[in-house]
Protein backbone atom coordinates (compact mmCIF):
# COMPACT_ATOMS: atom_id res chain seq x y z
CA UNK A 1 0.00 0.00 0.00
CA UNK A 2 2.70 2.63 0.78
CA UNK A 3 4.30 1.95 -2.90
CA UNK A 4 0.77 2.68 -4.71
CA UNK A 5 0.83 6.06 -1.97
CA UNK A 6 3.91 6.77 -3.39
CA UNK A 7 3.83 6.42 -6.68
CA UNK A 8 0.73 8.73 -6.36
CA UNK A 9 2.19 11.38 -4.68
CA UNK A 10 5.36 10.95 -7.42
CA UNK A 11 3.06 11.41 -9.95
CA UNK A 12 1.02 14.24 -8.63
CA UNK A 13 4.34 15.87 -8.17
CA UNK A 14 5.37 15.60 -11.28
CA UNK A 15 2.43 16.65 -12.96
CA UNK A 16 2.53 19.71 -11.02
CA UNK A 17 6.59 20.55 -10.92
CA UNK A 18 7.75 19.18 -14.26
CA UNK A 19 9.42 22.09 -15.80
CA UNK A 20 10.92 23.04 -12.63
CA UNK A 21 12.39 19.37 -12.23
CA UNK A 22 13.59 19.12 -15.26
CA UNK A 23 15.21 22.74 -15.16
CA UNK A 24 16.64 22.05 -11.70
CA UNK A 25 18.38 18.64 -13.34
CA UNK A 26 19.39 20.72 -16.35
CA UNK A 27 20.99 23.60 -14.30
CA UNK A 28 22.80 20.73 -11.90
CA UNK A 29 23.81 19.24 -14.69
CA UNK A 30 25.50 22.38 -16.37
CA UNK A 31 27.45 23.22 -12.53
CA UNK A 32 28.36 19.74 -12.27
CA UNK A 33 29.89 20.13 -16.13
CA UNK A 34 31.15 23.36 -16.46
CA UNK A 35 32.69 22.42 -12.65
CA UNK A 36 34.43 19.08 -14.25
CA UNK A 37 35.82 21.02 -16.94
CA UNK A 38 37.07 23.75 -14.54
CA UNK A 39 38.71 20.97 -12.63
CA UNK A 40 40.65 19.51 -15.72
CA UNK A 41 42.13 23.17 -16.51
CA UNK A 42 43.28 23.27 -13.79
CA UNK A 43 45.04 20.11 -13.98
CA UNK A 44 45.99 21.10 -16.94
CA UNK A 45 47.37 24.50 -16.13
CA UNK A 46 49.41 23.03 -13.18
CA UNK A 47 51.21 20.53 -15.25
CA UNK A 48 52.08 22.65 -18.15
CA UNK A 49 52.98 25.87 -15.95
CA UNK A 50 50.35 28.35 -17.64
CA UNK A 51 49.26 29.78 -14.32
CA UNK A 52 48.23 33.15 -15.59
CA UNK A 53 45.12 32.30 -16.42
CA UNK A 54 43.97 30.55 -13.86
CA UNK A 55 42.03 33.75 -12.12
CA UNK A 56 40.54 34.35 -15.90
CA UNK A 57 38.87 30.83 -15.78
CA UNK A 58 37.55 31.02 -12.45
CA UNK A 59 35.89 34.70 -13.10
CA UNK A 60 34.70 32.52 -16.56
CA UNK A 61 33.26 29.20 -14.68
CA UNK A 62 31.06 31.88 -11.99
CA UNK A 63 30.16 34.07 -14.72
CA UNK A 64 28.59 30.39 -16.68
CA UNK A 65 27.12 29.63 -13.27
CA UNK A 66 25.60 33.24 -12.28
CA UNK A 67 23.61 33.35 -15.88
CA UNK A 68 23.01 29.11 -15.50
CA UNK A 69 21.05 30.37 -12.45
CA UNK A 70 19.67 33.12 -13.73
CA UNK A 71 18.15 31.51 -16.69
CA UNK A 72 16.64 28.87 -14.14
CA UNK A 73 15.16 31.64 -12.59
CA UNK A 74 13.70 33.57 -15.38
CA UNK A 75 12.46 30.45 -17.19
CA UNK A 76 10.42 29.40 -14.41
CA UNK A 77 9.51 32.32 -13.65
CA UNK A 78 7.84 32.44 -17.34
CA UNK A 79 6.02 28.99 -16.97
CA UNK A 80 4.41 29.89 -13.96
CA UNK A 81 3.33 32.99 -15.20
CA UNK A 82 2.02 30.94 -17.97
CA UNK A 83 0.22 28.44 -15.66
CA UNK A 84 -1.43 30.96 -13.88
CA UNK A 85 -3.11 32.56 -16.89
CA UNK A 86 -4.29 29.07 -17.48
CA UNK A 87 -4.91 28.53 -13.92
CA UNK A 88 -7.69 31.87 -14.44
CA UNK A 89 -9.21 30.73 -18.19
CA UNK A 90 -9.68 27.37 -16.17
CA UNK A 91 -12.04 28.66 -13.44
CA UNK A 92 -14.73 29.87 -15.40
CA UNK A 93 -18.06 29.64 -14.17
CA UNK A 94 -19.14 26.64 -16.04
CA UNK A 95 -22.85 26.09 -14.51
CA UNK A 96 -23.42 29.39 -15.62
CA UNK A 97 -22.17 29.17 -19.32
CA UNK A 98 -24.21 25.89 -19.56
CA UNK A 99 -27.48 28.13 -18.49
CA UNK A 100 -26.97 30.88 -20.40
CA UNK A 101 -25.89 29.06 -23.38
CA UNK A 102 -24.61 32.12 -25.23
CA UNK A 103 -22.55 35.45 -24.75
CA UNK A 104 -25.92 37.31 -24.04
CA UNK A 105 -28.18 35.80 -22.48
CA UNK A 106 -32.46 36.21 -23.40
CA UNK A 107 -33.57 38.24 -20.09
CA UNK A 108 -37.53 37.10 -19.22
CA UNK A 109 -39.73 39.81 -19.00
CA UNK A 110 -42.76 39.64 -17.96
CA UNK A 111 -43.03 35.80 -19.32
CA UNK A 112 -42.02 37.24 -22.97
CA UNK A 113 -38.53 36.16 -23.86
CA UNK A 114 -36.71 39.69 -25.27
CA UNK A 115 -32.94 39.39 -26.63
CA UNK A 116 -30.48 41.12 -24.95
CA UNK A 117 -27.93 43.64 -27.23
CA UNK A 118 -25.30 45.27 -26.62
CA UNK A 119 -24.55 48.70 -27.21
CA UNK A 120 -22.38 49.47 -29.84
CA UNK A 121 -18.92 48.83 -29.70
CA UNK A 122 -16.10 51.98 -30.54
CA UNK A 123 -13.94 50.87 -33.10
CA UNK A 124 -11.00 48.76 -31.55
CA UNK A 125 -7.58 48.50 -32.90
CA UNK A 126 -5.27 46.17 -32.51
CA UNK A 127 -3.29 48.32 -30.00
CA UNK A 128 -6.28 48.07 -27.81
CA UNK A 129 -6.85 45.39 -25.30
CA UNK A 130 -9.87 43.25 -25.17
CA UNK A 131 -11.99 44.51 -22.49
CA UNK A 132 -14.04 41.31 -20.42
CA UNK A 133 -16.30 43.53 -18.51
CA UNK A 134 -17.63 45.19 -21.54
CA UNK A 135 -20.59 42.19 -22.11
CA UNK A 136 -21.60 43.32 -18.51
CA UNK A 137 -21.65 47.32 -19.30
CA UNK A 138 -24.20 46.57 -22.26
CA UNK A 139 -26.75 44.53 -20.28
CA UNK A 140 -29.81 46.62 -19.20
CA UNK A 141 -30.32 44.44 -16.05
CA UNK A 142 -27.52 42.25 -14.60
CA UNK A 143 -28.88 38.67 -13.50
CA UNK A 144 -27.27 35.99 -11.10
CA UNK A 145 -26.95 32.93 -11.18
CA UNK A 146 -29.75 32.52 -8.42
CA UNK A 147 -31.76 34.71 -10.31
CA UNK A 148 -31.37 31.93 -13.31
CA UNK A 149 -31.86 29.30 -11.31
CA UNK A 150 -35.26 30.89 -9.30
CA UNK A 151 -36.72 31.63 -12.81
CA UNK A 152 -36.04 28.50 -14.25
CA UNK A 153 -37.57 26.95 -11.30
CA UNK A 154 -40.92 28.88 -11.33
CA UNK A 155 -41.12 28.57 -14.93
CA UNK A 156 -40.93 24.75 -14.60
CA UNK A 157 -43.78 25.00 -11.15
CA UNK A 158 -45.81 27.21 -13.94
CA UNK A 159 -45.89 24.28 -16.25
CA UNK A 160 -46.66 21.98 -13.50
CA UNK A 161 -49.56 23.80 -12.34
CA UNK A 162 -51.53 24.07 -16.01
Amino acid sequence: MNKLINIVLSGLLWRRYKFMIVSLIILIACIFIVGQIHDDYLAYAQTSGEAVSVGASFIVKWLIWIVGFALFIFANHLANRRKEKQAVNDTANKSLLGILGQKFAKAKTGGDEVSVKPKAKALETSDSKVDPFDALRSKDKLRSYADLLIDKHESHNKRENR
